[in-house]
């Protein structure tokens, strides 16, 4: 077992592939990386602020990439074998983000989304069910795929195979289960889509005095609504690449790439 709770710890790795820097904007605070397995990839970025973070690798040949953002990370993970984690940069979490991924499945997250507390991630059941006729197994686990500028509510759960396009909602207390596209509201249990066409912003109403209020009314804006571009990356690709790809390294390179080659619309989804 490989254990890191400070930078310099980082040295004692040997296993395992880490890049965890300590650079002027870099955080690592109150936080654990824990390595139970062997040839996995752990790499944030400079810049990333890791604050009451629990990084937990139960088993071998897993990749958890972190993006650098302005805001703190705050999460606790759980990741077995041969999965990707993918967060792009600036991500904000007003709570703690539990996310468990299993069976070699994944959990890809753009940039620029907005996480409020008690979000959970879980992409397998986790135990098996059958069809009781065919005996055949029901429930595999399946991938999650977030893209960018997604608001995800209050005590929101992602299960095995939601996706949501750029520029949607998932509003307090969804249960999301399935496929929904770009700039649209999604709530209930199991979520459907409350609302289209719709594109959401950073500034909070709390404090508003009546004046702001009255400047929020209008935002003549197109920054935040999506469309279908020759640009547009499709999450079964990304599925599909991360399950057929062995090298953990290869995989790295690939979330690396991506990133130098970022376009509004890539993580458009329509419907």
């Amino acid at each position: 077992m490989e254990i890191v709770a400070n930078y310099e710890d980082t040295a004692n790795v040997s296993q395992n592939y880490i890049h965890l820097n300590e650079t002027e904007d870099s955080v690592f605070s109150n936080s654990k990386i824990t390595f139970h397995g062997t040839g996995n990839v752990l790499f944030v970025e400079d810049g990333a602020k890791l604050m009451g973070t629990q990084i937990t690798f139960f088993g071998n040949n897993s990749v958890i990439y972190l993006g650098k953002s302005i805001w703190n990370y705050r999460l606790a993970v759980h990741v077995y074998h041969s999965s990707v984690l993918h967060f792009g940069q600036n991500n904000s979490f007003n709570g703690l983000c539990r996310i468990i991924l299993s069976e070699r499945k994944h959990l890809f997250i753009g940039d620029d989304n907005m996480f409020s507390s008690e979000i959970m991630f879980r992409n397998a059941d986790p135990h098996l069910i059958y069809d009781a006729d065919s005996k055949s197994r029901i429930n595999p686990s399946q991938s999650i795929f977030i893209g960018d500028h997604v608001w995800v509510g209050q005590d929101v759960r992602f299960l095995k195979g939601a996706q949501m396009g750029s520029g949607s909602v998932a509003a307090g207390f969804a249960i999301v289960t399935k496929k929904f596209p770009s700039n649209v509201i999604a709530g209930g249990n199991p979520a459907k889509v409350l609302k289209r066409n719709t594109f959401w912003t950073r500034p909070c109403v709390h404090a508003f005095t009546e004046e702001d209020t009255a400047q929020s009314l209008e935002n003549d804006t197109d920054e935040f609504v999506y469309d279908a571009k020759q640009d547009t990356l499709s999450f079964k690709e990304l599925d599909v690449f991360f399950d057929s790809s062995e090298s953990p390294r290869e995989k790295l390179r690939f979330l690396q790439e991506m990133k130098e080659k970022k376009t509004k619309n890539r993580f458009f989804i329509g419907g």
